[in-house]
């Protein structure tokens, strides 16, 4: 038995149908979601019974470790996805595989960024500032579901027969 190559990953990429796509896109966004909301809730929920502060003062370089995270690795993502959707620029459609990587790609970065902010939460010991660095990762996040709109083919230019004559 061999290990697949990545070669083989770009092929079955490929063979993957608009929506079968949509269908693991939804099961993937669902999944990133339910995994930063069970542990800021388990956060909050252990804040209260165990009288955690709401912030200590000092403890900020989390905050701005989170905040720099989020605002370097956030755009680094969107700009990558638009790579991978460059023919979508163009009037193309995008393929299944490539919607996919390039998803999966912007909510796995969003997904860290707000791990990352909850997890200073419980180093620091106080939900503030470090909770609004994932709450921010959270809302582009919500924004971003899935549509597979790149999957179809976007109309450039004059379409219509408004010419002048």
């Amino acid at each position: 038995m061999t290990a697949p190559t990545l070669q083989q990953f770009m092929r079955s990429r490929s063979a993957l149908s608009a929506p079968t796509a949509i269908r693991l896109a939804w099961a993937c966004w669902l999944t990133f979601l339910i995994i930063p909301f069970s542990v800021a809730f388990w956060l909050i929920w252990n804040s209260a019974a165990n009288q955690i502060p709401l912030s200590r003062s000092g403890e900020g370089r989390w905050f701005f470790a989170a905040m720099g995270y989020l605002a370097s690795v956030a755009p680094v993502a969107f700009f990558w996805r638009e790579h991978i959707f460059k023919d979508r620029r163009v009037g193309k459609a995008i393929s299944p595989g490539k919607y996919l990587v390039g998803m999966i790609g912007v909510w796995l970065a969003l997904l860290t960024a707000g791990l990352f902010s909850l997890a200073g939460c419980i180093v620091v010991g106080a939900l503030l500032p470090n909770l609004v660095p994932a709450f921010l990762s959270l809302l582009l996040f919500l924004m971003l579901w899935p549509t597979g709109r790149s999957m179809t083919i976007r109309r450039v230019g004059n379409q219509g027969g408004h010419a002048i004559v």
